[in-house]
């Protein structure tokens, strides 16, 4: 993982991130921060990597009253998804659907077209 490297890589749309939890232990790692966009939104990410090579995530990008506006996870409680357990919660959280395995970069990018 080259956080880092993916911030610089969508500076334009980010005005500043704080890092609230980065924890490596030999090849896993916590990463918990919050990442302010140039509009004012927010982005919460959750990214932690196992020592098993199974991953768990939330990416909760929230309007500037708090709204979700969208958040990708993986938690497995949603099992009449269709790809199960990967699913994105839309508009209000009551809203789920499908989604691919996601992870910081593909959100990040996701974010730029809707802002750019």
């Amino acid at each position: 993982m080259i956080f880092l490297g993916i911030i610089q890589k969508y500076s334009e749309i980010i005005e500043k991130y704080d890092i609230l939890r980065f924890k490596i232990v030999g090849n896993s790692y916590q990463l918990i921060c919050k990442i302010f966009m140039i509009n004012n939104t927010q982005l919460f990410v959750r990214d932690y990597l196992f020592s098993d090579g199974s991953k768990k995530y939330s990416f909760h990008w929230q309007d500037t009253e708090g709204n979700c506006i969208i958040r990708w996870d993986n938690a497995p409680h949603h099992q009449s998804v269709y790809s199960f357990p990967y699913h994105k919660h839309l508009g209000k959280e009551e809203y789920v659907t499908d989604s691919q395995p996601m992870n910081l970069e593909m959100v990040l990018e996701y974010i730029m077209w809707q802002l750019c």
